[in-house]
């Protein structure tokens, strides 16, 4: 089994982390033990970024914690939200401002996804204005149901199936041939469950293309782990040549997880400890420009991660200005 992989788990929380080896002998071994309350901090340790190759593994051994008769604190009110509102989100609604240029019906779905509705509507917003520029057909839904990721990340099988079972109504009956996702999760949850339905699932980057306008400055970008370790190994180097014919300087940054996606729902002391960290990277970056004459920017297409970089990035006091990757190349 590899173990040959960069985990931000266990770089801030080492006495927590189980390795693939320890998950896989845990799984063989499921019948003869019972998981305790106190297991939860090695158990939900994983954030999901996807660098270790297990994260689905992992999603197993949270299930038989949870079926063992284990406790996570919040996780009833969330499974009762989830199916009386279709979000985690109760008492926010959509905050996203639609622009004209919507199509009232089309065979074409934009999914925006819960996280990014209420805590990054200006990334979703701009997606629409860079999709109805470049003439992409499409229409959204007035009242969203979550793809069912965060739900599925705490161990909670039933109703994760039966949110992918209500969107698998709403899909069909729409007729919709093709949606868009903005956001990891959604794209891993409906590749997995909606390509079966003869539904294609695409990711909204596969429509960027590099500006005619000159741009110029510093750019890094934050890759969303998910699409990098699992779904779009070569999205990396992708979104870097559409932003660099772009006229932007790229910094090579090495890649390493914000704390973003699952984390922050669930050991919020992880994805916080791995969000400084990669926050402090950032800033050791900037160290290296003369201050008078710094012109950065950062950039990532996760909306969590993009939530991330705005709060922590404050935090830490960035020289980099935050943009979404469509306000970039708009």
């Amino acid at each position: 089994m590899n173990e040959d992989y960069d985990c931000p788990c266990e770089n801030v929380d080492p006495d927590n982390f189980l390795s693939n080896q320890k998950v896989l002998n845990l799984l063989k071994d499921a019948n003869s033990y019972s998981f305790k309350q106190e297991d939860y901090y090695k158990l939900y340790n994983c954030i999901h970024c996807g660098a270790c190759g297990t994260q689905s593994e992992r999603f197993l051994l949270k299930q038989k914690f949870l079926k063992d008769g284990n406790k996570i604190e919040g996780l009833n009110s969330s499974i009762e939200a989830l199916k009386v509102y279709g979000t985690p989100f109760t008492k926010n609604k959509s905050r996203v401002k639609l622009p004209e240029g919507i199509s009232k019906e089309s065979e074409t779905l934009l999914y925006f996804g819960c996280f990014t509705t209420v805590k990054t509507p200006k990334y979703a917003e701009n997606i629409v204005r860079y999709l109805i520029k470049k003439d992409v057909d499409f229409t959204v839904i007035d009242q969203e149901i979550c793809c069912g990721y965060p739900i599925l990340c705490t161990g909670e099988l039933k109703t994760y199936e039966l949110l992918v079972e209500k969107n698998k109504q709403l899909f069909t009956q729409n007729g919709y041939k093709k949606i868009i996702t903005t956001c990891p999760s959604c794209y891993m949850v409906f590749k997995k469950h909606y390509s079966e339905l003869g539904i294609e699932i695409k990711y909204f980057t596969e429509y960027l293309t590099h500006s005619s306008e000159k741009k110029s400055g510093n750019l890094v970008i934050q890759h969303a782990c998910p699409l990098k370790y699992i779904e779009f190994p070569e999205i990396e180097r992708s979104m870097s040549d559409i932003y660099a014919k772009s006229g932007f300087t790229i910094l090579d940054v090495p890649h390493s997880c914000c704390g973003g996606g699952v984390g922050h729902q669930l050991r919020v002391d992880i994805a916080e400890k791995i969000a400084i960290r990669r926050m402090e990277e950032f800033k050791e970056i900037e160290f290296s420009f003369p201050t008078e004459n710094f012109q950065g920017f950062i950039t990532t297409y996760c909306p969590d991660a993009f939530w991330i970089l705005k709060f922590y990035g404050k935090k830490k006091k960035f020289k980099f200005k935050l943009k979404d990757p469509c306000d970039l190349l708009l």
